[in-house]
């Protein structure tokens, strides 16, 4: 029986171990033992949660973004954000995701077309901000069109104009086409279908 306890310890305590791994989400996971949980420890994502809309005329771009807490990915836990969203351009309805927003997926990082949870700070390369306050956090998701099947970085950044809370925007770095040589279909792959560049999101 002794010997049974000792397997058990012995088996089990590197598995307990793992689990209660907490980092913060703004730590790297580099070098952490699988199963740990990066967690959201002091709410950075929060505020992002929301609906927010983008319109020019006929053409708008809606987006619903929630939270969600310590989900499965790649061998260890997140708390991330998650979103769907509506694109309509030159009055026709071209994307629809907004339904998938609750379905729950076994990888709802790669399920859900918006998500993520990469904290940028003020000074980062990736989107300057020089009117950012130093200790501004804004926020870098995955966004996925369901039309082309590419993708691009969302870049999301939290302010005020006129009283009014809205996202500032920018959406690059686009996925490239796969272009097989062999396959002359792949040479008209569709273009990526979502608004790009920096705008403004109003919430609702």
């Amino acid at each position: 029986m002794k010997n049974i306890f000792i397997i058990f310890i012995l088996f089990f305590t590197p598995l307990f171990k793992s689990q209660s791994v907490i980092i913060d989400i703004e730590e790297s996971g580099f070098g952490k033992p699988s199963g740990y949980y990066q967690k959201d420890l002091n709410n950075l994502l929060d505020p992002f949660q929301g609906t927010y809309i983008f319109s020019n005329g006929n053409t708008s771009f809606k987006i619903v973004l929630k939270k969600m807490i310590k989900q499965y990915f790649a061998s260890h836990y997140e708390d991330m954000i998650i979103g769907e969203y509506q694109y309509i351009e030159n009055g026709l309805e071209k994307a629809n995701t907004l339904s998938n927003l609750d379905i729950v997926y076994s990888d709802q990082y790669l399920k859900h077309h918006i998500s993520g949870n990469s904290i940028l700070w003020s000074n980062s390369r990736l989107w300057k901000c020089p009117q950012c306050n130093p200790n501004e956090k804004r926020l870098a998701v995955r966004l996925n069109d369901n039309i082309s099947g590419r993708r691009a970085d969302f870049l999301m950044r939290r302010t005020a104009i006129n009283g009014q809370e809205v996202l500032q925007v920018k959406i690059y770095n686009i996925s490239s086409n796969v272009i097989n040589v062999d396959d002359s279909s792949t040479l008209n792959e569709p273009p990526f279908a979502l608004p790009k560049g920096e705008f403004t999101m109003i919430k609702q």
